[in-house]
């Protein structure tokens, strides 16, 4: 009797969690995965030199590597951030399973190119860099 018992309460469980055959055909729906960055300008920071770079190098490069330009929100009446920036991460979450995706490694070269070299790249990191004093990114994706 007790060995019944035992089968059945472990029948029941598994049947708890079995997924229906039916659910496991449907493909799920596809997700877009963003980094979202909020920035703190130092203060004496040229803002309108970080919007002409995000204009002028950041947007192109990411549009030529295949991605969406980031899009700018301005934040409004908050001592924490000045800037969000929302980016949509091609190749979603897959991109942390590695430490050179294609689609930044495609990013990195189209902006290397544009601004002149490797040498012109880290001048504009370290300009750019110098102008934030704090950040922070969220990394956030639809559910179907």
């Amino acid at each position: 009797m007790l060995e019944s018992l035992k089968i059945a309460a472990c029948a029941a469980a598994l049947a708890l969690t079995a997924t229906p055959a039916f659910a496991q055909d449907e493909p799920e729906e596809p997700r877009t995965t963003y980094a979202v960055t909020m920035l703190k300008f130092a203060d004496g920071a040229d803002e309108q030199r970080w919007l002409e770079v995000m204009d002028t190098y950041v947007n192109p490069a990411r549009e030529a590597s295949g991605a969406a330009a980031e899009t700018i929100h301005w934040v409004m009446m908050s001592p924490d951030y000045d800037i969000i920036t929302v980016a949509d991460m091609p190749g979603g979450m897959g991109n942390f399973d590695s430490h050179a995706p294609a689609g930044r490694m495609a990013f990195v070269e189209a902006l290397t190119e544009m601004v002149g070299g490797e040498a012109q790249l880290e001048a504009l990191r370290e300009e750019m860099e110098g102008m934030i004093e704090k950040s922070t990114t969220l990394y956030t994706h639809t559910h179907p």
